[in-house]
């Protein structure tokens, strides 16, 4: 690993993973394998495990810290887990700490976004009650009236917990009430303080927290820092919280489900927008005495230290509660869609789901939250009524305020009894949401029948979701699937359901290039967890087999319903040849994967096309990769399996265009460090790409793009370009005379570089998109610079257009007729770029028609083959039209016997 700052300069920027934004915040955290324990002996940075210090001192870590400390609960061990800090992004720190033999995992945790009759004066303004029948589940219980207390914490960004609605049901931490008075948190005559005499500096409760008397702040700042005062930056904790716990009938404001239980307030936020550190609070909460825990927040990323801690606070006797999202679709939200957490869709008071609410295999039930009053952080209110829009962050707190009320009236039920009462009182909505059938869990949340149903039960169902598609097992290693081999497929699945036994799940795909062997598998579903497929199924690929993307589905059979799931699709891509195009979201703005695909078989090449980056790019002509841009959707470039398929096919010369704002000079320069020993991706990548140095680059938005003598853009200017994003524009310096600066922007530098490798490969790099440049006047139109492109890509291969073969069908007969026939055969080509170019992309030309007719038994001596360049044209080149016409290949007879 080596310092690169003098070619690339870095900044913050907001990152995006598939389809999905996020900031480019995260902290790399691993854990420690258990059976090194003994060998750990923390000091600084280091961790007394050699090999594991050797990898933190080569990242410069400045910061190794216990991410929590020794657990409570043996059972669920969370004590190894790190956070570590370094000067290198958190994706390189994972990617070089996942490569210890002592580490269990180590992964990257992104920041969560954030999703918003009693006697009290604004009660008539909250119209979800009636949709909950919480007026007669309050004639049967208020939660004031329980017999033991109920604790409801909320992690999210602060509290206003001196707000009048809010301050009366604050939990008061008497571990450490030091003055001994009974309580932490009082009115003073005008307002709520904190008790004085119990601020001492203390940690009087010995939890690692000084003078938290209601709670605690756990991320004061952007430089981080902690408090043990919770209130908060912004609005959206103070909002759920009056939703989830507001003082009732006390005559104030507005009013609450259960009916004044008490609230555990926690910041884990400096803004209004994310979540920096939930989880601590999470645990904090638990180990606090938390009965319910709201989420009201969450990210699309798992993450198994994540996982761990929810299982160690749900052995501690919390339960979670968290928001599904306001995305509108089925990808798993967390918090939410991990085990042990209930996931929370929003619904309209007419039990219509919400047009924002997630839904899906993950979600547990949904609440209804349309109109709704709440506090304010300013100390009043607001209703809030977003119609059929309402959000996930406010039927969160509806749901955990339902499940304390639950428990107070239900003290002596376990969590698994009351997490079964709650799902199975729900009311069946299907029929209100036939687009939405068995996608909204077990309906909508009713509080009256939560305390009157008499055992209630959910469905006895699978729910099944995809969660991994992992490299296939093939027969030579390649970790590319051919013609004419045998393949089995390995994937982890997830159930959000019960379990069943000898579950069946049959493989099926409607293309005919594959035939499967062997397709089915039995397996036990397990309830409520993961579970994987290795070396599942068999599938053999046809030796006729084109390229392609081949999409498959499994199909799933079981002694019980399956709900959601009961139909899967993967997709495989088949390496047989011809160009694959690749891109991070299919069709998306600001990437070209849909536009090149189209435009690359309007010029005659068979294409595979599909947005599952393959493991191996081996037996493809061409490879186009688009990555995106950040500040849109995007993918990056950050993990070891990318690096090897794509250093694997340049060295095999290979031919590649990359395209994206960021993947050269910020991603193979600093998120894949020592991943071939010592060397980070940048110092093998770039020379094979032709690149010298690169810098990560700024906004800069196309106005005079303009390609350059001897390359495949000469001749070709755009004066402007659609792409909504133009950040992080990387720029390069050309690494020698076989690499060129393709495409330089006006005042801002090389922004494309074209590539001749000395092992054969061609390479173009491209920062902007290219289906986002707007066309001029020919040869200065995106279809004419795809066209060059692969013009560069062939001059030193050979290949024949599949509309040439009944020509090419009727010379082989020819010959075969008239024995003593010779031919020349002659390659012409149009007038972009240089003469040498042309000349060796018309010999080529003329080439492959050599080896064809050699391959169909034609004797070498009846054939001579010659490139003429551009020397030859029979149609003007001004036009498109003009150009195609005059790249060609002529036959000549020059001899008969």
């Amino acid at each position: 690993m080596k310092c690169i700052l003098m070619f690339v300069l870095l900044f913050t920027v907001a990152v995006a993973f598939a389809n999905e934004m996020q900031p480019n915040t995260g902290t790399a955290v691993f854990k420690l394998k258990p059976e090194f324990r003994r060998e750990m002996q923390l000091s600084g940075t280091r961790t007394g495990v050699t090999s594991l210090d050797d990898k933190l001192k080569r990242l410069n870590v400045s910061g190794l810290k216990q991410r929590f400390l020794t657990p409570k609960n043996v059972s669920h061990d969370i004590s190894l887990i790190f956070s570590v800090s370094s000067p290198y992004p958190a994706q390189a720190v994972v990617n070089v700490l996942a490569t210890d033999p002592h580490v269990q995992y180590a992964e990257v945790i992104y920041p969560d976004e954030v999703f918003a009759v009693p006697n009290d004066a604004d009660y008539s303004l909250s119209q979800y009650f009636a949709a909950l029948e919480a007026e007669a589940a309050w004639d049967i219980h208020k939660g004031e009236s329980g017999s033991n207390p109920v604790i409801l914490a909320i992690a999210d960004t602060g509290v206003k917990w001196s707000h009048v609605d809010l301050a009366e049901n604050i939990w008061n931490n008497l571990g450490e009430d030091a003055n001994a008075n009974g309580y932490t948190l009082y009115h003073n005559g005008s307002t709520w303080v904190m008790d004085a005499g119990d601020i001492n500096g203390i940690d009087d409760d010995n939890n690692g927290k000084i003078d938290d008397l209601i709670g605690w702040d756990f991320t004061v700042s952007e430089s981080g820092g902690e408090s043990n005062d919770p209130q908060p930056p912004g609005s959206h904790g103070t909002a759920v919280s009056g939703i989830m716990a507001a003082r009732t009938n006390n005559t104030e404001g507005t009013s609450s489900l259960p009916w004044n239980l008490t609230l555990m307030p926690l910041s884990c936020s400096y803004n209004d927008s994310y979540i920096y550190t939930g989880y601590e609070g999470i645990i904090y909460a638990a180990e606090k005495g938390a009965d319910v825990i709201n989420c009201s927040w969450g990210g699309t990323s798992f993450s198994q230290a994540n996982q761990e801690v929810i299982n160690y606070t749900f052995g501690l006797g919390s339960i979670i509660v968290a928001a599904a999202g306001n995305s509108n679709r089925t990808l798993p939200i967390y918090p939410a869609a991990y085990r042990n957490v209930l996931a929370t869709a929003a619904l309209q008071n007419s039990g219509l789901k919400s047009t924002a609410s997630n839904y899906g295999a993950y979600v547990d039930f949904g609440a209804t939250n349309s109109m709704i009053r709440t506090t304010l952080v300013s100390g009043g209110y607001a209703t809030v009524n977003t119609g059929v829009n309402n959000a996930t962050s406010y039927a969160s707190p509806v749901a955990s305020a339902l499940m304390g009320l639950t428990k107070s009236y239900y003290p002596s039920l376990t969590n698994t009894e009351l997490i079964t009462r709650l799902k199975g009182s729900c009311d069946d909505i299907d029929s209100l949401n036939p687009s939405y059938v068995e996608q909204l869990g077990e309906g909508k949340l009713n509080a009256r029948r939560a305390l009157a149903d008499v055992a209630p039960v959910p469905d006895n169902e699978i729910r099944l979701y995809l969660q991994d598609n992992y490299a296939v097992t093939e027969p030579n290693g390649d970790r590319a699937i051919e013609p004419g081999e045998t393949f089995s497929s390995n994937f982890r699945l997830r159930n959000y359901g019960f379990s069943a036994s000898a579950a069946s799940f049959v493989l099926s795909t409607t293309s005919t290039d594959v035939t499967i062997l062997d397709n089915t598998v039995i397996a036990d579903i397990p309830e409520d967890d993961y579970f994987s497929f290795t070396d599942a199924f068999s599938i053999y690929v046809l030796p006729t087999a084109v390229s392609q993307y081949v999409t498959f589905t499994i199909t799933t059979l079981a002694s019980i319903p399956v709900a959601v799931g009961g139909t899967l699709t993967f997709s495989i891509p088949i390496n047989a040849g011809g160009v694959l195009v690749w891109e991070a979201v299919a069709g998306s703005r600001n990437m070209s994967g849909s536009y090149l695909k189209t435009q690359l078989q309007t010029l005659g090449y068979t294409c595979a096309y599909g947005t599952t980056f393959p493991f191996s790019f081996y037996n493809f002509d061409a490879v186009f990769l688009c990555f995106g841009t950040p500040g849109y959707y995007m993918s990056r470039f950050d993990q070891p399996y990318m690096f090897t398929a794509l250093r694997e096919y340049l060295e095999a010369g290979g031919k590649v265009y990359i395209e994206g704002g960021d993947v050269v000079g910020y991603d193979m320069a600093m998120l894949l460090p020592d991943v071939d020993g010592e060397l980070d991706a940048y110092e093998v990548l770039w020379p094979l790409l032709g690149i010298q140095s690169a810098d990560d680059g700024a906004t800069n938005v196309i106005d005079l793009l303009e390609g350059a003598t001897f390359t495949p853009t000469e001749g070709i200017n755009f004066s402007s370009s659609l792409q909504t994003v133009s950040s992080s524009i990387d720029t390069f310096t050309p690494l020698s005379s076989n690499a060129r600066a393709a495409f330089t922007e006006s005042d801002y530098g090389c922004v494309a570089v074209a590539n001749t490798g000395a092992l054969g490969q061609r390479t173009l790099v491209f920062s902007y998109a290219l289906r986002e440049l707007v066309d001029g006047t020919f040869p200065s139109t995106k279809a004419n610079l795809v066209s060059e492109i692969m013009d560069f890509f062939e001059t030193d291969s050979s290949r024949l257009l599949s509309e040439s073969e009944t020509e090419l069908a009727n010379l082989v007969s020819l010959l075969k007729r008239n024995a003593g026939l010779k031919i020349e055969i002659s390659g012409h080509t149009d007038n972009s770029g240089s003469e040498a170019y042309n000349q060796q992309l018309s010999t080529n030309r003329a080439k492959a028609v050599y080896d064809y007719l050699i391959g169909k038994g034609i004797a070498p001596l009846r054939l001579t083959y010659k490139g003429f360049g551009a020397d030859k044209p029979v149609a003007e080149n001004a036009t498109p039209e003009g150009k195609a016409l005059n790249r060609r290949t002529e036959f000549k007879v020059v001899g008969v016997k």
